[in-house]
């Protein structure tokens, strides 16, 4: 049977982003396990997209393959913000850190009030996360969509700490490299680990 028509259906129901999104996660979590050191293990969905454990380090790793760009106060970084919290609350004899992984890239927030000192404050982030004053900071991220929990644990923090224990650990990895290549990536690094062995 030949069809001479394409179907059309409900653009909304269509699930091509959600499949290009994890091919796209499978592709950073394969090349991840190409790169793993002799006493680190990957988990896959069980802390985050994937994670790497090694002694008593995690590294959780959430991924994006998303065009729009971004700001503190999209979605997915507010969930991945919230996300670090609860993964440290439920590890407390584990050092956490999460790398939000995206092809996005950083965009400037709408209101200057969710600006740190006119910076997007993803970009301030990196910066702050060194040196600086972080009371502007503070501000964006108490007025922000993040949990209670997570805007608690912030108050909590002298600035020191909210440095070392939440600036520090949570990376911001924008501008991604595409599917495209990350696959071309793969299969080099495959054959690499295959000659080596």
């Amino acid at each position: 049977m030949s069809l001479k028509i394409t179907p059309v259906g409900d653009a909304a129901r269509e699930a091509v982003d959600s499949l290009r999104g994890y091919v796209y996660q499978v592709y950073q979590s394969a090349l991840s396990w190409t790169e793993l050191k002799e006493d680190e293990l990957l988990f896959l969905e069980v802390a985050e997209d994937y994670a790497i454990a090694a002694k008593d380090a995690l590294q959780a790793v959430q991924v994006k393959e998303t065009a729009a760009s971004i700001t503190i106060n999209s979605d997915d970084i507010v969930a991945s913000i919230d996300s670090f919290v609860t993964l440290q609350e439920k590890n407390p004899n584990l050092k956490i850190t999460l790398r939000h992984l995206t092809t996005s890239v950083i965009g400037k927030e709408k209101k200057i009030d969710d600006r740190v000192a006119g910076v997007a404050t993803l970009d301030a982030w990196r910066n702050l996360a060194r040196s600086g004053d972080l009371a502007d900071l503070r501000k964006v991220l108490k007025n922000s969509k993040l949990s209670d929990k997570t805007k608690k644990l912030i108050d909590n923090f002298n600035d020191n700490d909210l440095r070392e224990n939440f600036l520090k650990r949570i990376h911001f990895d924008c501008g991604a490299t595409e599917s495209f290549f990350l696959a071309r990536q793969i299969n080099s690094r495959v054959s690499k680990l295959l000659l080596d062995r």
